[in-house]
């Protein structure tokens, strides 16, 4: 026998060795999966009942047990506020950090300790954006505004020069920051109206005639109210996304109809939050073998046909990106020039006023 053939003779003994060995002495499989059996997940929601991100979470609970070594029962709990940032400031300084609490937080968290729209000192964040274990998205999609059909508004054009109410949750949350970012960089002339609880609260505002329009995500009035968009009462006018949805061809996104080049760029910034639109994630301090289990429960969950069919049936387009390309994200969003973050707080500072 030649010395290549003994070496890789050799090789596969010792690979083998190793495949047996692991089979023979799975520890880690099933310490994570000793450690879940007969347990409970709490699946924290950092929005109120009833809206999009809650209607999103509830359906994949059953998979991500069915997915998971040991089997878990997960729940949901509701903690809006401070768009997602009570929730996220709970998960890591509150909750256990074993991995029996995780939570589904807005896209601003990775942001807002970059933009301080919630905490202008940042004294109020107890979260590293980079230190959180991503876990995955079910959905990516950008937000959209739309306006009740008795506003009278027909197009994006036409709030430069009607002047209608937006509802909108906190300062911090997009459905506040988009429509006032559109007032900046178009012109328009909108007004902010915060201090809702949640999209359930401000659907009932613009029922009453309290509201005229709202921002949020398009599967929120695909969810919650597909007889809007079946019988018209909504029009919508503007997307806030990188491209526009293939179900919107017709409405431009707010990147296409502003012309300036670092506006162009700082748009780019602040949009890709969409790519992670209703993030998971775990706590800092869970054990690695846990959370790569959650990991692999999700992306299996999320390609289970049960599962997008169920999705589907609730007006859910299941668009999912993997927690290690959130991370990725992330990343980018911490590492993103100074100078483009000053601008974009520059520019959503003026919205404000």
């Amino acid at each position: 026998m030649d010395q290549d053939m003994i070496r890789n003779s050799a090789l596969i003994y010792v690979t083998f060795g190793l495949s047996a060995l692991v089979a023979s002495n799975p520890a880690t499989a099933n310490d994570v999966e000793n450690f879940y059996r007969g347990k409970t997940v709490e699946f924290i929601v950092g929005a109120a009942a009833g809206g999009g991100f809650d209607l999103t979470a509830r359906p994949l609970l059953p998979y991500l047990s069915k997915y998971m070594p040991g089997n878990p029962t997960f729940i949901v709990r509701n903690m809006p506020g401070a768009a997602g940032v009570i929730m996220t400031n709970f998960l890591v300084s509150a909750a256990p950090k074993d991995g029996t609490a995780i939570g589904m937080g807005t896209s601003n968290i990775p942001y807002e300790p970059r933009l301080k729209t919630m905490s202008p000192d940042g004294k109020n964040l107890r979260y590293e954006p980079q230190k959180l274990g991503w876990i995955g998205t079910p959905v990516r999609e950008p937000q959209v505004s739309w306006v009740w059909s008795a506003a009278g508004v027909n197009k994006w054009e036409d709030l430069r020069s009607n002047k209608v109410r937006f509802g909108a949750t906190s300062v911090g949350g997009d459905n506040a920051i988009f429509p006032a970012l559109a007032n900046q960089l178009l012109g328009l002339k909108s007004e902010v109206i915060t201090g809702y609880q949640g999209v359930s609260e401000i659907f009932l505002a613009i029922e009453r005639g309290e509201l005229d329009a709202n921002n949020t995500a398009y599967s929120n009035l695909q969810i919650s109210k597909p007889d809007w968009l079946r019988d018209g009462k909504v029009k919508i006018i503007l997307q806030f996304g990188l491209e526009r949805l293939q179900a919107l061809t017709d409405v431009p996104t707010i990147i296409e109809l502003v012309k300036d080049e670092e506006d162009r760029r700082m748009l780019r910034f602040f949009l890709l939050k969409f790519e992670m639109h209703r993030p998971i994630f775990a706590p800092p301090g869970i054990p690695e073998d846990r959370l790569e289990a959650l990991r692999i429960a999700f992306d299996k969950s999320v390609v289970d046909p049960a599962f997008i069919a169920e999705a589907k049936r609730s007006g859910i387009d299941i668009t999912p990106l993997d927690g290690k390309s959130i991370a990725k994200l992330v990343d980018e969003v911490m590492t993103t020039p100074q100078s483009v973050v000053d601008r974009l707080n520059k520019t959503l500072a003026g919205a404000s006023k």
